[in-house]
């Protein structure tokens, strides 16, 4: 077995551990995201597998509610493979200063998604929402690094088969939205069609 292989299935076991202790933490999803329509297929992340970048090495943010920063992040490469089971996915990111990791699981008994993720030192993040019919991710995720109370709303819309949209807002205890936010377009370099 490759080296690549079994560090992936440690990790995997790692954040499967991890997302499990996490299950029961309380992240009420906003109306909006508590229901879904109809079931997903058998694998519902399948769409994200292979090996992405930022479209032409941009991406945005707003940090202090109101000066949009325009970045280059040459050679962002986010790996997202199968990892054992067909309901979930790890994906690698290599952003340069602050890499990390994504877990999604899928409920299907619940119809959400699971999500864990772990960047740089110690931003750790731990919430759930919704997969559309269409793939489109919607999440409400709270950050270690982040004041107490607060959380972000992330959106992954596809804008076709091979690019998508992330964006994050950070929002208030309250539910408003604080003006900081960060995001960019994704296109794939590759496709990885099985799972391992």
């Amino acid at each position: 077995m490759k080296k690549s292989n079994l560090v992936m299935q440690a990790a995997s076991y790692a954040f499967l551990v991890a997302i499990t202790s996490c299950a029961t933490a309380e992240v009420t999803p906003a109306p909006e995201l508590q229901t879904q329509s109809e079931e997903l297929s058998a694998a519902p992340f399948a769409n994200f597998f292979g090996t992405w970048t930022l479209a032409d090495d941009q991406f945005q943010q707003v940090w202090d509610t109101e000066t949009l920063q325009t970045l280059t992040i040459p050679n962002h490469i986010t790996e997202c493979s199968p990892i054992n089971t067909e309901k979930t996915v790890l994906c690698i990111v290599n952003a340069g200063d602050l890499n990390g990791h994504i877990l999604w699981a899928y409920d299907e008994g619940r119809q959400e998604v699971r999500h864990l993720s772990h960047f740089g030192e110690n931003r750790l993040g731990a919430g759930q929402g919704i997969m559309t019919q269409s793939g489109d991710l919607r999440l409400e995720i709270r950050f270690t690094d982040e004041p107490e109370g607060t959380y972000r709303k992330y959106e992954y819309k596809w804008l076709d088969r091979d690019s998508y949209e992330m964006k994050s807002t950070q929002m208030t205890v309250e539910g408003s939205p604080t003006g900081n936010w960060y995001g960019g377009i994704f296109v794939r370099l590759n496709q990885v069609d099985e799972v391992q």
